[in-house]
């Protein structure tokens, strides 16, 4: 960490967002508009930071050609996307959405991590074409699947549930038919808890392979959970966001991923999403020679593809 300058600007911007994400003075709770928009703005600037410029950050509904999600506060627009304003409106077409972000300050918060789920869940329901083409033949694997073409959908929070009743009010929402697996969020950022980690077929994850790889037990269908401090969750975070599948084919990889890879003895926990709820937990160190299987797995262009 001492040497890497990547690590050092998230401590930095860490700082930051801690400020804005603390706990609002009595005097100003009833302001909720503007304290609200603080938490989404400092976030959209913390991508900003990480991305180039040929990505833009919006808030507002995604479009397709047949729907349109709820507002969602950070649309990453991918290269693709043009600038399509009228005099009254910015307007977000699916086609171009690399990702989207919905900020929650407390999700430990039912009510509010319902809300979230919701969110995500109306990004997940729009059907769109993607541009980026499908190497499966030439890299002789499986073709992307469908589920992998839906928008990148992520909730941003500070607060949270723990990792376990975090997994039991997902679970709760599926067995009550209130989401299906399709719905869920790609990933759960807290900065109390770590990130969390979702697709229904895991091995499509950056780390999904290795992890079920090495705990034979677990299916496709399992939560993963990295046990992180703050600055770590948010370099996991970037590292997933880089290698989401894109809607279209971009010029390169982010050059951030290799100093994002430089972290250590990061523990992973799987939760089932199987009929019986049976969680169990694996402890697995992110060694050198991982890190270097999976950065060259992502060279090779064929991570979500495996």
């Amino acid at each position: 960490m001492a040497n890497n300058p990547v690590l050092g600007t998230l401590l930095e911007n860490l700082d930051y967002i801690e400020i804005i994400f603390k706990e609002t003075y009595d005097v100003f709770k009833n302001d909720r508009q503007n304290t609200g928009d603080s938490k989404e703005y400092t976030i959209q600037e913390f991508l900003e930071c990480y991305l180039t410029n040929d990505f833009k950050i919006k808030k507002g509904c995604i479009y397709s050609k047949t729907s349109y999600s709820n507002n969602i506060d950070c649309v990453i627009l991918a290269p693709n996307h043009p600038i399509l304003t009228t005099p009254k409106r910015s307007i977000i077409l699916a086609e171009g959405v690399y990702a989207a972000v919905e900020v929650k300050p407390d999700i430990a918060n039912k009510v509010e991590f319902e809300r979230s789920l919701q969110q995500v869940k109306s990004v997940k329901n729009l059907n769109r074409k993607i541009f980026s083409p499908d190497l499966s033949r030439l890299m002789k694997t499986p073709p992307l699947p469908e589920f992998k073409k839906k928008i990148p959908s992520i909730i941003f929070s500070a607060k949270s549930l723990s990792p376990a009743e975090t997994y039991n009010f997902i679970y709760s929402k599926l067995e009550a038919n209130e989401l299906t697996i399709y719905d869920l969020p790609d990933m759960i950022v807290t900065l109390d808890n770590g990130l969390f980690v979702y697709s229904p077929i895991i091995s499509t994850t950056l780390f999904g392979n290795f992890f079920l790889s090495q705990n034979k037990h677990f299916t496709e269908n399992t939560l993963l959970h990295f046990e992180t401090n703050k600055s770590e969750t948010l370099a996991l975070f970037l590292w997933h966001l880089f290698t989401v599948p894109s809607p279209v084919m971009l010029n390169a990889e982010s050059l951030l991923i290799d100093y994002l890879s430089e972290l250590n003895n990061i523990k992973i926990r799987g939760y089932t999403f199987e009929k019986e709820i049976v969680t169990r937990n694996a402890s697995q160190g992110l060694n050198d020679t991982l890190k270097e299987r999976l950065l060259q797995i992502i060279r090779d262009g064929n991570l979500n593809q495996s």
